[in-house]
């Protein structure tokens, strides 16, 4: 059997976590050990509880996410830290590494897709989801082309072609 990661879940919104929760407890990788809505009490609970993975969001009811993060790695280092964000915000993805998160997922993301993210990354440590990924790079590449042009992104692995 797999190592179970036992999971920290810093949500403001308990109907969030819930769902969160929910799709974790369905997955023997995974165990939910603590909940909470505040930064101070998920950096407290990373100190005393260790938990291999936790998931903050973006904005909590004491302080921002990118500020707990980077508490919550003092008192854990070896903790792998996932940010939970509303949109798709390159320099906030690039603030959220800063801070020492080692993803970056998007509120939105189907369930299924948050799952399968989280598992590859406990797993094969990847960093970003796809979607992010895309916005990155249609960022990247739209400063560089002519105005009015669009740019074709192919993934390396696949025919799959995504007009941006």
């Amino acid at each position: 059997m797999s190592h179970i990661n036992r999971v920290l879940l810093a949500e403001p919104s308990q109907e969030h976590r819930e769902r969160i929760k929910y799709l974790l407890e369905l997955d023997p990788l995974f165990e939910v050990v603590a909940e909470t809505d505040c930064g101070r009490n998920a950096i407290s609970l990373a100190g005393s509880l260790k938990p291999e993975v936790a998931l903050v969001a973006g904005e909590l009811h004491d302080m921002k996410g990118t500020q707990t993060i980077q508490e919550m790695k003092k008192m854990n280092p070896q903790m792998v830290v996932v940010l939970q964000a509303e949109s798709a915000d390159v320099e906030y993805f690039f603030e959220a590494l800063k801070s020492g998160a080692q993803g970056y997922l998007l509120k939105s993301l189907h369930p299924a897709s948050l799952h399968e993210y989280l598992r590859s990354l406990v797993i094969e440590d990847a960093t970003l989801p796809r979607e992010l990924g895309y916005q990155i790079l249609k960022q990247f590449v739209t400063e560089n082309i002519p105005h009015g042009v669009q740019p074709l992104l192919r993934n390396k692995n696949s025919s799959i072609k995504k007009y941006v």
